[in-house]
């Protein structure tokens, strides 16, 4: 696909609201146990139809609020993160949303900031200042948004435990904007309206984990930056069968199942996990057949550092 059709698609997309939906990071596609529905039990518009065993979105209902990208446990619904990053960068923190009053960096929906923009934020200029309209009234979002951008925060919280949150209805803080400020923001403006015509605008921080999703990326840099996290990670204990099962319902390729030659012995299987890329859904504890893997803690060492040997040996079923 050459240039002209990049950014005819993306000029496209700009008219279409809804976010792009990545289906092998989708729990109701990986077939897990119980499923997921959250972006559906979360969405104000009913947009969302997972009727199919997939994720559906009605682009007529669809307002951009991006509540179903704060929610979803596999990142499996994104919007491009940079021109989001980039408002609370220029905001030092602080943004409103496209119905709050004054002035100052704007998003479409506060609930378009999702656990790892809050975390990163957070991390680079401490308190954030959120500014919101009337909730109730509004057609993008509806009354549940504050409500929702708490969890968030909450869930951000893991990453960067140090994070403080400031919802208001009044005007951001800051002095009155003057005519080099004013024509600041018309070139900030125009450069989020270029950034958007990239489908996927790197973050432009440090490198790390270039691999994970944007999100996640997020995440990582927030707890490269923080004193302690409290980082969820599986434990299996003793009575695995090494059955391919928590590989192939993880939505983010966390859990790998890799296979070690042993001279003069049977094979061993081993398991590891990748800890900046999980997320706690829970997939893998719910859908273990024998029911031997549960959640748990990890410290910045271990998110930071290699992947972790979960279990070893040989698979009951290895000689059948």
């Amino acid at each position: 696909m050459g240039l002209l059709d990049n950014l005819l698609g993306a000029f496209l997309k700009l008219t279409d609201p809804t976010p792009e939906f990545h289906r092998s990071r989708c729990l109701l596609e990986k077939n897990s146990v119980g499923g997921c529905d959250k972006c559906q039990a979360v969405c104000p518009h009913r947009a969302i139809d997972l009727s199919n065993f997939t994720v559906q979105i009605d682009e007529a209902l669809c307002t951009s609020c991006g509540l179903c990208t704060q929610v979803c446990p596999g990142a499996a619904l994104e919007f491009p993160l940079g021109p989001l990053q980039e408002a609370l960068h220029r905001g030092k923190g602080q943004v409103r949303c496209s119905q709050a009053h004054g002035s100052g960096e704007e998003v479409r929906c506060l609930g378009q900031l999702t656990p790892g923009l809050l975390a990163e934020a957070a991390s680079r200029f401490g308190p954030l200042t959120l500014a919101h309209g009337n909730c109730a009234q509004c057609k993008i979002g509806g009354e549940s948004v504050p409500r929702q951008l708490q969890q968030a925060a909450e869930e951000a919280r893991r990453f960067y435990p140090a994070l403080e949150l400031r919802l208001t209805l009044d005007k951001l803080p800051g002095s009155p904007v003057g005519r080099r400020e004013f024509f600041g923001a018309m070139l900030g403006g125009a450069r989020r309206s270029a950034a958007e015509l990239v489908p996927q605008l790197p973050i432009p921080l440090e490198d790390e984990a270039p691999e994970l999703p944007a999100e996640l990326r997020l995440r990582v840099i927030a707890a490269r930056r923080s004193e302690e996290v409290h980082w969820p990670k599986i434990q299996v204990a003793e009575g695995c069968t090494l059955c391919p099962v928590c590989t192939n319902v993880c939505p983010t390729q966390a859990v790998s199942r890799e296979r070690e030659v042993v001279e003069g012995l049977s094979d061993e299987y081993v398991l590891k996990l990748d800890v900046a890329a999980c997320t706690g859904c829970g997939a893998c504890v719910s859908s273990c057949p024998p029911q031997v893997i549960t959640l748990e803690e990890a410290g910045k060492e271990e998110v930071l550092g290699e992947k972790l040997e979960l279990y070893r040996g040989t698979p009951p079923w290895y000689d059948l």
